[in-house]
């Protein structure tokens, strides 16, 4: 075999292998998407938390309703979009979702539908506020019978929307304690921007 034959075949190894190293590149992305969108559509209605009595008082609601529910389809919309967290990961998700129950903080005014309440969730780990729509379901229209509130599209609330919606007094205080942050309550952290996204 002459030298020239030599170098064609060494050339045409390395193109075989190169296909098929692209070949199992695809194939492993695939399924790993393929896992990914299987876990989604696993998802189940979640349970984030409970509203404080002073929030239901404050906002002067007659309801028994406390529990804060998450429907399967408003996770997968919000992992989708990548705005609570940048992983597409279901439990980040829930457990920042969760966070900003856990420190709900204001509603925006005014209130557009009387039925739903825009409310501001302050994330103690990341510094950022979360908007949080919750929709009271009355128990005529509820599958329990019972009231029940539910997370509608959940996105981050950055300094300048804050700034600007204190300025216009659209900021009405649901909490009595302080934030849990070196920062005043009334000014939002500096290093929270009007992103679309939280990085983990």
């Amino acid at each position: 075999m002459t030298s020239v034959q030599i170098q064609s075949v060494i050339v045409a190894n390395h193109a075989a292998n190169g296909i098929h190293q692209a070949a199992a590149y695809v194939a492993i992305q695939t399924t790993i998407g393929s896992l990914r969108n299987a876990a989604l559509l696993e998802l189940a209605d979640r349970l984030l938390g409970e509203l404080p009595e002073l929030v239901i008082a404050v906002l002067g609601l007659k309801t028994e309703a406390r529990r804060v529910l998450i429907s399967a389809a408003q996770q997968r919309h919000a992992i989708k979009r990548r705005q609570i967290a940048a992983q597409n990961d279901a439990e980040l998700v829930a457990t920042r979702l969760t966070e900003a129950i856990e420190n709900v903080r204001y509603q925006l005014l005014p209130q557009r539908d009387p039925r739903v309440f825009e409310i501001l969730g302050y994330l103690p780990s990341k510094e950022k506020y979360i908007l949080l729509p919750l929709k009271l379901v009355s128990a005529a229209d509820a599958a329990s019978k019972q009231d029940e509130w539910w997370v509608q599209t959940a996105h981050p609330f950055g300094s300048r929307n804050f700034q600007r919606a204190q300025q216009r007094n659209r900021l009405l205080e649901l909490h009595l304690e302080p934030l849990v942050s070196n920062q005043p309550v009334w000014t939002p952290p500096a290093s929270s921007r009007d992103e679309d996204t939280f990085t983990t």
